[in-house]
């Protein structure tokens, strides 16, 4: 029988750990953290579910074979989601992403609007804010993506972040009629279980041998083995690895750059938080730490006479999502490209790619045809 080697357990290694035992492969999954799951794993607190992040079900139509894979397992529950933007300026909630009949209520609406009807057709962008600036105009990108972005992503300069972006970028019209987010054209959704994707991780990993609190001190590439802490060492004829390509090569070509979240839990004495179907509050002011707020009941439909909200500050002190900008992008494909034939790196991490559960299992789809 073959064996393959799991770096990690998040959505990505139970998603390629579940797709090779599918196929018969004898697998063990190796994790630092003493649970599964990682940042889509529910937790509890007071008895409200909540993740350390907010992590719906979200893609476009296409995505709909993920969509049907993942209900086999976990029930899912469509949604209908308005998402609100806090404009420290006006002192007011705005929708977000930014919507026509919002435009009359702030106070430089004269000054949108004349931008708005100046933008041309087309112009060429290069980073993100050329982009922003080419589709909305100066005084939306200011009010909406600007501190917002910087804040997210640890920038100094919205111009770093240069990769991923259309040469042509084409002017948005903005959002009229409904305001729930992503109405049309896309997939919206959530579990219904009151632990979320939990069952999933269980289902997925369900046959495998599954080393949690387990640290790796050394990879050889060449021999698809893994030096444990301790001494044992693990081999494998492949090795899917979602961890930081980075460190698979001990940083030989330097560190990738990621940036991270604190995560703050407040439960509340009010059944309810934030307006019927509003999930999300965005803070995109320089004046404040925050970027986004969650309250997580609409998510879980937990029911209680209290509610949880969740306050999210972009930090440092871990690594959740890859920085967009060509040189990091280009220093993780380098490190891509000298993985040996039996490695394979995958996930938002792996690939060194802001991606998503939808994409993650498309992937792990793809990859099962492949073996």
């Amino acid at each position: 029988m073959k064996k393959a080697l799991v770096v990690g357990s998040g959505f990505t290694g139970c998603m390629f750990a579940m797709m090779l035992r599918e196929k018969g492969w004898q697998v063990t999954v190796v994790e630092k953290a003493p649970i599964t799951g990682g940042g889509v794993r529910t937790f509890f607190h007071g008895g409200h579910p909540f993740t350390y992040g907010p992590r719906h079900f979200i893609g476009p139509d296409s995505s709909q074979p993920a969509f049907d894979f993942l209900s086999q397992y976990v029930p899912m529950r469509h949604l209908d989601k308005i998402n609100l933007s806090y404009q420290d300026c006006d002192d007011a909630f705005y929708n977000y992403p930014v919507h026509a009949d919002d435009i009359e209520k702030m106070s430089d609406a004269a000054q949108i609007k004349k931008e708005l009807a100046e933008l041309p057709e087309e112009t060429v962008a290069a980073n993100f804010e050329e982009f922003w600036l080419g589709r909305v105009g100066r005084t939306i990108y200011e009010r909406y993506n600007k501190h917002y972005n910087m804040k997210a992503w640890q920038l100094d300069d919205n111009r770093q972040m240069d990769f991923g972006f259309e040469a042509t970028v084409k002017r948005k019209p903005l959002e009229t009629g409904s305001r729930y987010e992503f109405h049309t054209g896309h997939i919206n959704a959530y579990p219904t279980a009151p632990d979320g994707y939990n069952r999933f991780f269980d289902i997925a990993l369900d046959g495998c041998e599954v080393r949690t609190s387990t640290e790796i001190e050394r990879y050889d590439l060449d021999k698809c083995a893994l030096h444990l802490k301790g001494g044992e060492v693990l081999t494998g004829d492949l090795m899917i690895s979602t961890t930081s390509p980075d460190l698979l090569f001990d940083h030989c070509w330097g560190e990738l750059k990621y940036v991270g979240r604190e995560v703050f839990k407040i439960v509340l004495p009010i059944e309810h938080v934030l307006p019927k179907d509003t999930y999300f509050l965005y803070y995109p002011n320089a004046s404040e730490q925050q970027t986004r707020v969650t309250e997580f009941k609409k998510f879980t439909q937990h029911k209680s006479p209290n509610s949880l909200i969740t306050l999210e500050v972009p930090s440092m002190k871990n690594k959740l999502y890859p920085t967009m900008i060509k040189a990091e992008v280009d220093k993780a494909q380098r490190y891509i490209d000298a993985l040996p034939e039996k490695v394979r790196s995958v996930g938002r991490m792996g690939i060194y790619r802001y991606v998503d559960i939808d994409d993650i299992i498309l992937q792990g789809l793809e990859f099962r045809k492949e073996l």
